[in-house]
């Protein structure tokens, strides 16, 4: 048996994901001097964002340079080397630093580990970010393979990134675990893998 999950919202508390990217925008707001309130900046965070969210199935946009891009315009004025630099690392940084396991992730991972011959995970999210993140839960041990939309170039629910997880894995059957009705269990499905959904749908 081969068992891959899904990350945000599945395996990471997504109040601690929602608190991350408001300390985000407190760490911009900063940097930059902005007048706007760390509410304001993720509301335009997430307009620049939106967009290449609801297509990343189609063609996948690393999201930290969708961050900078939508950083980019809320500065006023043209941005150096260095400060973009600086955008890209703090979105990964503060992530791994707020970010926690959803309540009973770990031991469901410990589990999953004990039975499993190949566990997995599947997310629409940057390679780098992913790592960092997977470190800072102390998670990674637990994981065979790695799939993320940016190896791939395209996001949940296309196939190609569920077919280029399972290449990786020789067991049968292939159970998909995930919080999201569209991206997780249509695509595990379509590539026919037994699916079951857990928690709420995370954006």
């Amino acid at each position: 048996m081969d068992v891959f999950l899904d990350m945000t919202g599945t395996l990471t508390d997504m109040e601690s994901e929602n608190y991350a990217l408001l300390k985000l925008a407190e760490e911009i707001k900063k940097r930059f001097s902005l007048k706007l309130s760390e509410e304001e900046i993720l509301q335009r965070i997430e307009n620049y964002r939106k967009p290449y969210m609801e297509k990343r199935h189609q063609e996948y946009t690393p999201i930290r340079f969708l961050i900078l891009e939508a950083v980019k315009n809320i500065v006023p004025k043209t941005l150096c080397a260095s400060d973009s630099f600086w955008i890209i690392d703090t979105y990964s940084d503060i992530h791994a630093k707020y970010v926690k396991l959803a309540k009973n992730a770990l031991e469901g991972l410990r589990r999953i580990r004990k039975i499993a011959s190949h566990v997995g995970m599947i997310t629409d999210a940057d390679r780098p970010f992913t790592d960092k993140l997977l470190n800072s839960l102390n998670i990674k041990q637990f994981f065979d393979s790695v799939t993320t939309a940016e190896d791939v170039g395209v996001g949940k629910p296309n196939r190609r990134i569920f077919e280029e997880a399972i290449k990786k894995s020789s067991s049968s059957p292939k159970i998909y675990v995930g919080d999201s009705e569209f991206r997780d269990m249509l695509g595990a499905k379509n590539v026919g893998m037994i699916t079951i959904k857990i928690g709420n749908d995370s954006k």
